[in-house]
């Protein structure tokens, strides 16, 4: 059988047998590092260019979104964008910093201080409509054909609703503290953004698109395995049955620590895994990984960032061969984990490309 980059990418994932291990680098934050007619050109040409599988993540979506009645207002001054979200209930602030190094805005002030922000943040997420775009969508996927695979979108803000709280809305430690104290309240505004994100994935299991992710950044360093179950596995695990009626597949983006997660996110009914690494980045190994998972998730990752920067060729080739025979048998794609350093050299990339495909199995 003669596969596409397409095919080989969907069948790796699923675990089925493929010619090769397919080689996917994520270039977050990497490619906007490039020249600008390197940029010009895209993503899907740079990885063709050096050999790889296009595994496109997060580029296309079956929906938008908008609001009926709120607006949003930004002031940028010097380092800082002063943002302000109005809603009939009262408005919301919040604050982005950049960071010239990293080329990002971080969010430094989150707009939900306290249980007094509440019904701002209530009217905001009831005032949302998600919208279908599917055709546009499907244009898309037609337009990639075989030469790659695109891993749409799905979430109203692009990840599970107590996770976009958590990242987005409130922060980590006073989510914590708002959980403890307002269980009732976090739950009914978890549940209004859960009912939008639903929507997102109606739109998804009726278009072309045949693989998507939410950017969770899964991880033990924001919450507990408890909470995670309370309040996150739910909801994945009901996208999941609404995909899988579809004939379709879910990735989860999982970056940070999930060696504890391991097991409730594989219990969603994911298909893969993806941005799974080792220390320090992460804190699980792909051999650690495969005796804890179920032998129906796959994994996409393994190559940890700052090794990529660190490593001779020699040396990452050595180790691409070692985790090439612990995945064998099951789902894998091998990728560097959730970004990848400026300063990684394009000859590894290449060398990675090639040893991949003359690798024996």
């Amino acid at each position: 059988m003669e596969f596409t980059p397409k095919r080989r990418l969907l069948a790796a994932i699923r675990g089925e047998e493929t010619d090769h291990v397919p080689f996917s680098p994520f270039l977050a934050y990497y490619f906007d590092f490039l020249s600008e007619d390197v940029q010009k050109k895209g993503q899907l040409a740079y990885l063709q260019e050096m050999g790889a599988d296009p595994l496109l993540r997060g580029f296309i979506s079956a929906y938008t979104r908008r609001q009926r009645e709120c607006s949003v207002t930004e002031k940028t001054e010097g380092n800082k964008r002063y943002v302000t979200t109005r809603t009939p209930k009262g408005d919301l602030h919040s604050v982005y910093t950049y960071v010239s190094e990293a080329n990002t805005w971080f969010l430094t002030e989150h707009p939900v201080k306290g249980i007094e922000d509440f019904p701002a943040a209530m009217a905001y997420y009831q005032d949302m409509e998600i919208v279908e775009n599917i055709r546009e969508a499907n244009r898309q996927i037609d337009l990639l054909g075989e030469e790659g695979l695109h891993i749409a979108l799905i979430g109203a803000d692009m990840k599970s609703a107590y996770q976009h709280l958590m990242e987005h809305m409130i922060g980590t430690e006073n989510l914590i503290y708002l959980t403890m104290d307002y269980p009732d309240e976090i739950r009914e505004l978890v549940d209004v953004i859960a009912e939008k994100n639903r929507k997102t994935v109606e739109y998804t299991a009726e278009s072309k698109i045949e693989a998507c992710l939410s950017w969770e950044d899964s991880s033990t360093t924001n919450l507990s395995p408890s909470l995670y179950e309370e309040y996150i596995a739910p909801e994945i695990a009901s996208w999941n049955r609404m995909l899988h009626e579809a004939g379709k597949i879910y990735v989860q983006h999982a970056c940070g620590h999930i060696k504890d997660l391991l097991l409730p996110i594989a219990n969603q009914g994911v298909t893969a895994i993806e941005s799974i690494s080792p220390p320090p980045t992460g804190n699980v190994t792909l051999e650690e990984s495969v005796k804890v998972l179920p032998a129906n998730v796959g994994l996409i990752g393994g190559i940890e960032p700052v090794q990529f920067l660190n490593d001779s060729v020699d040396q990452l080739l050595e180790y691409v061969d070692s985790v090439c025979s612990c995945m064998k048998g099951r789902g894998f794609v091998l990728a560097n984990s959730d970004s990848c350093p400026p300063g990684v050299e394009y000859e590894k990339f290449v060398k990675i490309a090639r040893f991949v495909k003359e690798r024996s199995f």
